[in-house]
């Protein structure tokens, strides 16, 4: 498990700086940079307030799986890195967030 810090402000899983997701996708299968990877999990946020998706408390701990198969932290398509960040502040996509932790090989 990874501890992830989220700054995508847009994404309805977001809340207070953390993932409510509680396990995320990162893409970016050929990514060799940050700007390569996507949280593939992103979904835009639709609606003020509080949703069925951001309510509750963000786990301390999420799942990531990876494909971004250049990435230090890449274990059989799992991060392994105990800490990772997904940014993108102003992120309407999925292709407009990426994985700030990953590191190529």
């Amino acid at each position: 498990m990874t501890k992830l810090n989220c700054s995508v402000r847009g994404c309805s899983y977001q809340k207070d700086d953390r993932c409510v997701r509680g396990n995320i996708h990162i893409e970016g299968e050929h990514a060799d940079k940050n700007s390569e990877t996507s949280c593939g999990s992103f979904e835009e946020k639709r609606t003020c307030g509080c949703t069925n998706s951001t309510c509750g408390c963000a786990p301390e701990m999420s799942e990531v799986s990876c494909d971004a198969v250049h990435c230090i932290f890449n274990d059989n398509r799992k991060c392994s890195a105990e800490h990772i960040g997904v940014t993108g502040n102003n992120a309407c996509a999925s292709c407009e967030t990426e994985c700030a932790s990953f590191q190529c090989r």
